[in-house]
């Protein structure tokens, strides 16, 4: 028998509609046929979907599924053994962590349909036609491209999921094919770039976001930097439609263009460990290198607020923060990868290789080898505000607000790098050109001219682990597999971290969907 629900509609109209990291009234209870009814109404529905698009990377279950790849590993013992599993290779459906991404993931679609679906229901005769117009087209804009960023975690992570558009959920539904689910992102973001701004300085209610949040909201070159990463992945496996590369390269130059021309303002920070800093585009919220960035603030609302707990950043930095430094050690570098790493600035800037502690009233330095894990960490997202390198023991708040960039512009230049040597099956001088930007930045010469398309390749993935090591999100695991890497990539883990269970193999390159998930929905097997 088909079952339907309201596709938590109530609950997350009501809570997140209403009570978002910025705006903590309750408005009461409202129905999907009259709301949201208003401007206001609206405004309220978009801070809603930030706030739960933001538990897409608001703590560390989130980031599970990459320990799979060859620039993290976690603690033997403890409570680790979550993200032990997918570090060895030993994934289950019973995995406590599985279900965080997987309803991070589909909460943000659901809250994006309520948009989609209800946008109809504004009949706000308080304001002008155009000005009503105005914002409905950009609410709309910008619950097309999260949705079509949760469906592009899915399947990265997942696979072959269901296609969900409605404000109903329907438990008999069927897994969608990678095809059809690649479709329906490309779909969302064509929509979503017709419809959001350049920026929002110009916006129709400019005035009322400035106090809010218009420094995180979705702009044109966002969407087009998605576009990108989407169609590149795409021409890899498991669809493997190299005709894809083209589009990539395309969608990537429309921005470095418009860098070019003055269009966007993107730039990359000359100093990659200004990247990191707290005062550095976390307290400003102004980062010339971010696309599409994650923005917490947790002084709106307790850690549980409103049932997505997104209000914060949960997981930075106590996760990736050694354990007798205070932290939780849930994922720290692995040996060989920190070893390969290119020596450089980049380097330095990446891991914590050691601590200054304050011991009865003394500086103390411990290096990575005296942390209880043995290993590097990582120092992204490692500071906040009030973080002291000069007594690193000190407590660490488990709750942030740190920010995840989610797309940066270095990412940019070397998908157009990487897609157009492929595309064309040469490199050609802008490739090098954006190349050879990341890599001087990261204090390393020009790459050798006269690659073939395919070394060329192999060159911009290097730079992509290096770049992008440290879950940031998950990328070098999204590299691996589109690739089909895993398994080399994973022949060099050092004996000296945890043994393997099972030996990677194409089986182990999606997360299995959560128990629970498949007990509601037997389709779902």
């Amino acid at each position: 028998m088909k079952k339907y629900i309201v596709f938590f509609l109530l609950t997350i109209t009501m809570l997140s509609c209403n009570n978002d990291f910025l705006d903590e009234k309750n408005y009461g209870l409202v129905t999907p046929d009259t709301y949201p009814a208003s401007l206001s109404d609206l405004e309220k529905c978009v801070s809603a979907l930030y706030s739960i698009g933001n538990s897409m990377w608001s703590e560390s279950g989130d980031l599970c599924e990459c320990l799979g790849g060859d620039d993290v590993t976690t603690m033997s013992g403890g409570n680790k053994g979550a993200y032990l599993e997918f570090d060895l290779f030993d994934a289950h459906d019973t995995n406590d962590r599985i279900s965080t991404q997987w309803d991070a993931d589909y909460n943000t679609i659901k809250q994006a349909n309520v948009i989609i679906n209800t946008i109809d229901n504004i009949k706000d005769a308080t304001e002008s036609a155009e000005l009503v117009e105005d914002q409905k087209n950009r609410a709309l804009g910008q619950a097309y491209f999260l949705r079509g960023l949760a469906y592009y975690n899915l399947v990265r992570i997942f696979g072959e999921v269901p296609i969900v558009n409605e404000v109903t959920v329907d438990y008999t539904s069927q897994k969608s094919s990678f095809e059809d689910i690649y479709n329906q992102i490309i779909s969302d973001l064509q929509k979503a770039e017709t419809l959001v701004p350049l920026d929002y300085s110009t916006a129709s209610n400019a005035s009322t976001l400035e106090k809010s949040t218009s420094y995180a909201r979705i702009t044109t070159g966002a969407v087009k930097a998605l576009m990108a990463s989407v169609y590149l992945n795409w021409a890899g496996y498991p669809i493997k439609d190299t005709s894809k590369y083209a589009l990539a390269a395309s969608k990537a130059k429309e921005i470095i263009d418009g860098v070019a021309n003055g269009t966007y303002s993107y730039k990359l920070l000359s100093n990659y460990a200004d990247l990191w800093k707290w005062e550095n585009g976390y307290e400003t919220k102004s980062n010339a290198e971010d696309v599409y960035t994650c923005f917490y603030n947790v002084n709106a609302g307790d850690w549980s607020d409103n049932g997505t707990n997104s209000n914060g950043n949960r997981w930075a930095p106590s996760s990736m923060y050694p354990q007798n430094l205070g932290g939780w050690s849930d994922m720290f570098a692995e040996l060989n990868f920190f070893k390969e790493f290119p020596e450089g600035p980049r380097k330095d800037a990446t891991f914590l290789t050691e601590a200054t502690i304050q011991v009865d009233g003394k500086n103390s330095t411990m290096t990575w080898k005296d942390f209880t894990s043995s290993h590097p960490y990582y120092k992204k997202y490692m500071e906040i505000e009030g973080f002291d390198y000069e007594n690193m023991n000190t407590y660490i708040n488990w709750w942030s607000s740190r920010t995840v960039q989610v797309i940066r512009y270095a990412e940019v230049l070397l998908i157009y790098a990487e897609a157009q040597a492929m595309a064309d099956g040469t490199p050609n001088s802008l490739a090098y050109s954006c190349l050879n930007a990341v890599r001087n930045r990261a204090g390393l010469a020009d790459e050798q001219a006269g690659l073939s398309g395919e070394a060329f390749r192999d060159a911009v993935i290097d730079e992509r682990k290096w770049e992008f090591a440290g879950a940031e999100p998950c990328a070098r695991w999204f590299d691996m597999v589109r690739t089909q890497t895993v398994e080399s990539a994973t022949a060099k883990r050092s004996s000296e971290d945890v043994d393997l269970i099972n030996q990677p193999s194409e089986s182990h390159y999606f997360a299995p969907i959560p128990q629970a998930d498949k007990l509601l929905n037997p389709n779902l097997e």
